[in-house]
Formats: structure tokens, C-alpha cells, sequence
């Protein structure tokens, strides 16, 4: 009974240090593949080397429902629209949207009603420098210009041809798995060379499972940018990404939070986030959406955290351009004079970790999704293993303070005792 009492308090004090916070599920739609794209429109005939990617899924909350669409046409896009509504759909002009005109993609890709809310994030460049220095921190390499391009390699993704789109419904997990692999990577190091993008969309609130073991909700997906055995350009190359943060209405900023708890991710005790804000005193009840991240990576496709290194991020900062030819500029078209759109650099590398040539490969998870960022809770264990360790010193405290009042009670009740029964009357 004792046990089961502890075990109460315990769940007690974990539910007061994690928050009232609402856990439901979505309900996950049947993935689609290049939705009404089909043979009698000549650009959806396509080929190996030319095939037209968009997956489409909808996940479905007893509120709304959030519609996720995912393509590497062009510049690699996840585009995400929340709707109160039951009858929303996607709508994809797709001879417009595969013009070789890229001002045709203008408004190509549409929703119908409108969304209440979209956002979207861009990949857009892959920047390689020449870290002679050995800073990891691309403000202290010479700047990008035509006078020192000699120290940079800049990689345009909407450049890139990219294969077609594996997709994956895992129903038991409730998610989608999206993912696709540049195609005649142009710094091909062996058949095995790949730059890749993944994508998975949750129904239910949970952690993954490796590392860096990041928390998702039913109102988020987890995204993976891996760069496996592509040849660098110098002996000293490290690489960054550039990413563009669009949507209808909000503001942007990058936040660091710190926390007590490594738990989930070894020597990391921080998390970043880009978040897309919409609580003004106009809206105070509007969710914006965000950007989620570790600032870690991992050299080895096993993820050892022996083997991991530093994510440095830098300021975002607003700006008005939008890769033309990707799903946000075929999405928000006329829209963009009126779109907030932000944009920041991401690195990877740490000093004295070898570059990227000693291993050939890293791999970067971030979360993307709507409403509040997930936080990281203190776990049931750590409380436990917190209580146990400064529990105990003040348990001996009071067992002891109250064991010296009983004995210290004791033995003025034994002097007391004694007195009364040596009491006697003087013998005259």
C-alpha cells in the first residue's frame, strides 16, 4: 500500500512540473502520390530522371484537420494548411505548376475553401566552405563574393533533380514516411553518394525513438536532411543549409531554451526554436506554427552519440525572396507581397571534430509543425532519482531531529519518575 501510495505522488509531482498540456490524436488519411496528375497531362508522364513530386496527406483532429503536402519540385517545400473545415481539398493545376515558364507556377497549387492558417519551410540552399581555420562558424569564413568564391561552393536546391518519392503508410504507428534522394548528385563520391530528404507525419503525440530522440505531436512532423558519402570540394569542408520560414500572418524569431534534463539527448541540454508567432492582442488565441531542433547532428547512420556533433545556428533575418520554381512560390503566389517570410543558416560541425571528410556523413532532425512547440518535460525517473537524492539526506534530518526529541523526552520522564517515587518525609 505504501508502494502504490509513493507511486501516486510521484505521478503527482510529474504532472505539475509537465503542464496541464492537451494530448490528442489525428487520424491519418491514405497518402497520395502527385494527386490528379495522371497520363493524358503530358508533364505527369515524366521519367526517371524528370518525375513530379508531391505526397499529400491529410490528418484529421475532432477540431480540424492539418493538410500536409510535401514535394521536391524545385526547391524541396513542406507546406502545411489548417482547416476547421470537412471538405477541404488540394487542387494542383499541374501543367502550370511543371511549366518550364517558373512565373506559371504562380498559384498552381491551391486549397479549397481556404485554409484558416498555412505556413511553410523552404530548403533552398547547400552551402560547402572551406573551414581552413578550423571556426565551425561560417561569419568567420570570408565572405561570399566574387572575390572569394575560391572559399565556398554554394548548391542551389531547385537545381537539383530529385527521384521519385518513397512513400511509406505505417498504420500500426499511425504516421506517413515521405522521402527522396537527389538524383546524379554533381559531387558524387561512389554509387552510394546521396543527398536526401525524409519526412514523417505523426497522428499521436510521442518521442522518437533515436537519437536525438526529439518529442512530436499530433500537430507536427519530423523531417531528416542527410548528406551520405558526397565528396567534399576542400580538405576542410564543412556544410550548412539555408531554409526560408513562410506564412500568412505571424512574426518570426529563433529562441534557445535551456533545461535541467539531457535525458533523451546525452550532453544536450538545449533546444531551439524558430517560431512563426501569431499571439498579438488582436489574436490572442491563434497558434502560429514552428521550426524544432537539437543543436546536434550525427556522423554515422547509427547515430552513436559517440560520434555526434554541433548544429550552430545563426539570426533570421526577413526577406522577400522565395525560390520560384518550389511548392511555396506555386502555393502562395499573388500572395507573397503580403506573405511574412524569414530566412536562416544552419551549420554543422564543431571545432577539432575532423570536418566532414572524416566520416562522409551527417544527419540533422528538426521538427516542424503548428501551435506551441513541444517542450521537454522532466521524466517520472529523473523526478524520482531527484527526490531520492535530496529526499534522503532531509528524511535522515527529520528521522534524526525526531529520534533526539523522543529520547531527549524520554529521559526528563525517567528523571521525573525516579524523583517522585524518592520523595520521603524527614525522621525526627
Amino acid at each position: 500500500m505504501e508502494t502504490v501510495h509513493f507511486l501516486i505522488f510521484i505521478q503527482f509531482l510529474a504532472s505539475l512540473v509537465q503542464g496541464d498540456v492537451p494530448v490528442f490524436n489525428r487520424t491519418l488519411s491514405v497518402m497520395e502520390f502527385n494527386p490528379g496528375c495522371n497520363a493524358s497531362i503530358s508533364p505527369c508522364k515524366g521519367n526517371a530522371m524528370d518525375t513530379p513530386n508531391i505526397a499529400y496527406t491529410v490528418a484529421k483532429g475532432p477540431k480540424d484537420s492539418l493538410h500536409y503536402v510535401f514535394s521536391s519540385i524545385g526547391a524541396p517545400t513542406i507546406l502545411v494548411a489548417k482547416t476547421t473545415k470537412t471538405n477541404m481539398k488540394l487542387k494542383v493545376n499541374w501543367t502550370k505548376l511543371l511549366s518550364d515558364n517558373v512565373t506559371d507556377m504562380k498559384n498552381s497549387v491551391q486549397f479549397s475553401p481556404t485554409p484558416d492558417y498555412s505556413f511553410a519551410v523552404v530548403f533552398t540552399k547547400l552551402y560547402e566552405y572551406n573551414d581552413t581555420d578550423d571556426h565551425a562558424n561560417i561569419t568567420q569564413v570570408p565572405l561570399l563574393d566574387k572575390l572569394n568564391m575560391s572559399q565556398w561552393v554554394v548548391r542551389d536546391f531547385k537545381n537539383f533533380t530529385w527521384e521519385a518519392l518513397s512513400l511509406n503508410s505505417d498504420a500500426k504507428n499511425n504516421r506517413a514516411v515521405f522521402k527522396t534522394s537527389m538524383i546524379n548528385v554533381p559531387f558524387k563520391n561512389n554509387t552510394n553518394s546521396s543527398v536526401s530528404f525524409s519526412m514523417q507525419v505523426f497522428g499521436t503525440d510521442n518521442r522518437e525513438t533515436i537519437f536525438p530522440q526529439l518529442k512530436y505531436t499530433a500537430n507536427s512532423t519530423l523531417v531528416d536532411l542527410e548528406l551520405n558519402e558526397v565528396t567534399p570540394s576542400f580538405l576542410q569542408s564543412r556544410y550548412a543549409v539555408e531554409m526560408v520560414f513562410l506564412s500568412g500572418d505571424g512574426k518570426a524569431g529563433i529562441k534557445e531554451s535551456r533545461s535541467i534534463d539531457d535525458e533523451y539527448t546525452p550532453g544536450v541540454f538545449k533546444t531551439v526554436d524558430w517560431k512563426m508567432d501569431r499571439h498579438t492582442s488582436k489574436q490572442p488565441q491563434e497558434l502560429g506554427s514552428f521550426v524544432q531542433w537539437k543543436p546536434v547532428c550525427y556522423l554515422t547512420p547509427d547515430r552513436d552519440r559517440q560520434n555526434d556533433t554541433k548544429v550552430k545556428y545563426y539570426p533570421s533575418v526577413n526577406t522577400t525572396v522565395v525560390p520560384q520554381k518550389s511548392l511555396a512560390y506555386a502555393y502562395y503566389g499573388d500572395q507573397l507581397p503580403t506573405v511574412v517570410i524569414s530566412a536562416t543558416n544552419v551549420s554543422f560541425g564543431l571545432e577539432k571534430d575532423k570536418f566532414y571528410n572524416k566520416f562522409n556523413y551527417t544527419v540533422w532532425t528538426s521538427v516542424i509543425g503548428y501551435g506551441t512547440p513541444p517542450a521537454d518535460e522532466i521524466s517520472v525517473l529523473v523526478i524520482v532519482v531527484i527526490i531520492a537524492g535530496l529526499g534522503t539526506p532531509v528524511l535522515v534530518i527529520v528521522v534524526g531531529g525526531i529520534y533526539v526529541c523522543v529520547k531527549k523526552k524520554t529521559k526528563l520522564k525517567v528523571k521525573a519518575d525516579f524523583g517522585a517515587e524518592s520523595s520521603y518525609s524527614a525522621i525526627n
